[in-house]
C-alpha cells in the first residue's frame, strides 16, 4: 500500500520535511520513492527505485514538498513510473494512492486532446486532466475537482501546481489526514507520519477536497460548495495516543475492517498474476498460520477447494512438521502473520523452504522476516493494528484470500466489486448493530462460558468469534461446526448458556442446532441473514459471498463490548502479546 505525504512550511524546510514523514511509512509495502519541492523559484524532483536513501542536500529547502512510497499496480517498477508525477507541460506535481479504473479510457480521452505521457502509471492522467481543466479557464481547486469527478476507484492525492503557495488534497475511499503546527502544514494518508509534527488534526471524509495554504478551506468534490470542518487538538506524541476519538483502538480497528478489506485487493497486477499462476499450478496447498492467522488459512483453504477447485487444506504452523513427507516441489505453502515476525510460523516456513515447496506470504509488515524468507510476498494493506487481538487484518485476510480464490477462475475484477460491496455492507452493519452488541453484551457480562457455532464457512467464523471473546473477555468460549454439536458438546448445554448461531444460507443447518440448543434452555442469538423465532436477539448481516465475513465483525463487535462491560482492557488483554516472537 502506497504512502503520501505533502508539507507547507514558511520555514522553507518542507521538503526534509516530507522526507522523514515519508520514511515513518517504511512499515509499508513500496518498491520506489520520490519528491517534489517547490522553493518559489523553481520544482525539483527527485525519484529513485528501491528503499529509502538519502535525500539530496540541495533539496533540503523549499516551502511545498509532495512525497511517495510507491508499489507498482500499472507499470513495471522503474524510475519513470515512479512518483510525483507531473503534467505535460510541468504544472502540476502529485502523487496518488489508490487506482485509476478508468485510466485507459482517460488516457484515450487526453492523448485525442493533445496529451503525451512519459510512464505506464494510471496515475499520470489526473495531473494531466487537471492541466486540461486549467486550460480552459478553471481555477487550480476547480480543475482538481473536475479532474477528480472524471475518475473511477479510490484515490489519495495531494498536489501542487507551479506559482502557487497552496497545497491541494482531496479522497475517495482510502485514508488521508491533515496536520497543522505553527508555520506549518501537513497531509499524509497514515498519521503515523505526522503524529509528531503537529498538534492539531483533521481527517478528510470522502468525496473531500481541501485546499491548504495560510489556512484550511474544505469543499465537496462533487458540488463544490464549502464545507466546515474542525480541527481536534489530540495528543499523539506516540502512535499509541491516537484513538481517533475511540475508546480504545479495538473498537477503533474493527471500525476499520471495511477501509482494511478495500486495501488488500491493492496489489500489483503483476504480482497477483504470478501468485495467481503459482497456485494453479501447485498440485497441494497448505495453508498455515496461528491463532487468528490460522482461522483465515481455514477459511481460505475452504476458499480454494470450492471456488478454484484446488487441493488446499489449512495447517496450525507447529503442525507443518508432520506434513514433511507430502511437502516437496509440487507444493505451495501459503504463510499468514500480521506481524511477519510469528516465531511458529517462521520455522514451518523454513521446514517447507528446505523440502523444495514454493512459499507465499502474506502479511500486514514490510520486510518482515517471514517476507525475507518467502519467494512471494503480499502484504495486508491494513495499516498498523495496535489491539493485540487482531481485527482488521483478519478481515484483511480473508479479503485477500477471497481475491486470490477467484482470480484463479478468471473472476478477479468481479471478485474485487463483491468485496467493495461487502466493504460498504460492514461500514453500515457496524454502525447499526453497534447498539445490539452493546445490550448483548449486558446480558453475556456475567456468563462463565459461551458457544458459537456455524456451518461450513461460518464454522471456522465461529472459531475466530470464540477467540476474539476469550481473548477480550475472559469468558471460555467454543467454537464448533453446528454438526459437531450433538456428538458430544450438547451435552454441555443448559439453562441460560449463551449460544451464538451464524446462519447466512437460507437451508443453513446451524439454524436447526439453534433450535436443538432452545430446547434445552440455551439463550440464543441469532447472526443471520433473515430473523426467526428462535433467536433471543438477533443481528442482521446482509446476504452475499462475504456474507460470513461480516459476521466474523459482528462477532468482533460483541467481544469488545463484552471486555467493555467486564471493565477489560481490550486493546492489552492479559498474558497475550502482539507478536509472538517466541517458540
Amino acid at each position: 500500500m502506497c504512502g503520501i505525504v505533502g508539507v507547507i512550511s514558511e520555514e522553507q524546510n518542507a521538503g526534509i520535511l516530507a522526507y522523514k514523514a515519508l520514511k515513518k511509512l517504511d512499515y509499508r509495502g513500496y518498491d520506489s520513492w520520490g519528491i517534489a519541492i517547490s522553493n518559489g523559484k523553481g520544482i525539483s524532483i527527485y525519484r529513485q527505485v528501491g528503499k529509502i536513501g538519502e535525500l539530496p542536500k540541495k533539496m533540503h529547502c523549499g516551502n511545498l514538498a509532495v512525497a511517495h512510497t510507491r508499489w507498482a499496480t500499472h507499470g513495471k517498477v522503474c524510475q519513470k513510473n515512479t512518483h510525483p508525477h507531473a503534467s505535460l507541460n510541468k504544472n502540476i506535481f502529485l502523487v496518488h494512492n489508490g487506482i485509476v479504473e478508468n485510466f485507459q479510457e482517460l488516457k484515450s480521452f487526453l492523448k485525442s486532446s493533445g496529451f503525451s505521457f512519459r510512464s505506464d502509471t494510471d496515475t499520470e492522467v489526473i495531473p494531466n486532466l487537471i492541466e486540461l481543466y486549467i486550460n480552459r479557464g478553471k481555477s487550480l481547486r476547480d480543475a482538481t475537482r473536475l479532474a477528480l469527478k472524471k475518475i473511477k476507484g479510490s484515490f489519495a492525492v495531494i498536489l501542487f501546481a507551479k506559482g502557487h503557495n497552496y497545497m491541494i488534497a482531496a479522497k475517495r475511499d482510502l485514508p488521508l489526514v491533515i496536520g497543522i503546527a505553527e508555520r506549518k502544514k501537513f497531509v499524509a494518508s497514515d498519521l503515523l507520519a505526522i503524529a509528531k509534527k503537529a498538534r492539531g488534526f483533521l481527517f478528510l471524509s470522502d468525496n473531500e477536497i481541501a485546499e491548504i495554504g495560510n489556512e484550511a478551506k474544505f469543499f465537496d468534490i462533487g458540488s463544490g460548495r464549502p464545507k466546515f470542518k474542525r480541527f481536534e487538538h489530540l495528543a499523539v506524541d506516540n502512535l499509541e495516543s491516537y484513538k481517533n476519538g475511540n475508546k480504545h483502538y479495538m473498537i477503533k480497528e474493527i471500525k476499520e475492517c471495511p477501509i482494511a478489506m478495500k486495501n488488500a485487493c491493492i496489489q500489483p497486477i503483476e504480482l497477483l498474476d504470478n501468485t495467481t499462476k503459482e497456485i494453479r499450478k501447485a498440485k497441494k496447498i497448505f495453508l498455515i498460520g496461528c491463532g487468528t492467522s490460522y482461522h483465515a488459512a481455514l477459511f481460505g483453504a475452504w476458499l480454494f477447494r470450492s471456488i478454484a477447485k484446488k487441493d488446499a487444506v489449512a495447517v496450525l504452523a507447529p503442525d507443518l512438521k508432520s506434513y514433511s513427507k507430502l511437502l516437496g516441489k509440487a507444493a505451495l505453502v501459503v504463510a499468514l502473520s500480521q506481524s511477519g515476525e510469528t516465531a511458529d510460523v517462521i520455522d514451518a516456513v523454513r521446514l517447507a523452504r528446505r523440502s523444495g515447496a514454493k512459499i507465499l506470504s502474506l502479511t500486514n509488515v514490510f520486510n518482515s522476516t517471514l517476507t525475507r524468507h518467502s519467494h512471494i510476498k503480499m502484504m495486508m494493506n491494513a495499516g498498523p493494528e495496535i489491539c493485540v487481538a487482531s481485527t482488521k487484518n483478519y478481515a484483511a485476510q480473508i479479503s485477500l484470500l477471497y481475491l486470490l480464490a477467484n482470480a484463479c477462475i478468471s473472476r478477479r475484477n468481479y471478485a474485487k466489486k463483491e468485496i467493495f460491496i461487502a466493504a460498504k455492507q460492514a461500514q453500515e452493519t457496524i454502525r447499526e448493530n453497534s447498539r445490539i452488541a452493546r445490550a448483548i453484551s449486558k446480558k453475556l457480562a456475567n456468563s462463565k462460558s459461551a458457544f458459537v457455532i456455524g456451518s461450513e464457512e461460518n464454522a471456522f467464523v465461529a472459531f475466530e468469534g470464540a477467540l476474539k471473546i476469550k481473548e477480550v473477555s475472559y469468558i471460555h468460549a467454543e467454537g464448533l461446526p453446528a454438526k459437531e454439536l450433538k456428538h458430544g458438546t450438547i451435552a454441555l448445554v443448559e439453562k441460560g448458556l449463551p449460544v451464538i448461531v451464524i446462519c447466512t444460507k437460507s437451508d443453513d443447518f446451524a439454524l436447526h442446532s439453534a433450535h436443538e440448543v432452545k430446547s434445552r434452555g440455551a439463550f440464543v442469538i441469532g447472526i443471520s441473514t433473515e430473523k426467526n423465532n428462535v433467536f433471543d436477539f438477533f443481528i442482521r448481516v446482509p446476504r452475499g459471498p462475504l456474507s460470513s465475513l461480516l459476521t466474523a465483525i459482528q462477532l468482533q463487535l460483541i467481544a469488545y463490548y463484552l471486555a467493555v462491560e467486564r471493565k477489560n482492557d481490550p486493546d492489552k488483554p492479559r498474558n497475550l502479546a502482539k507478536s509472538v516472537t517466541v517458540r
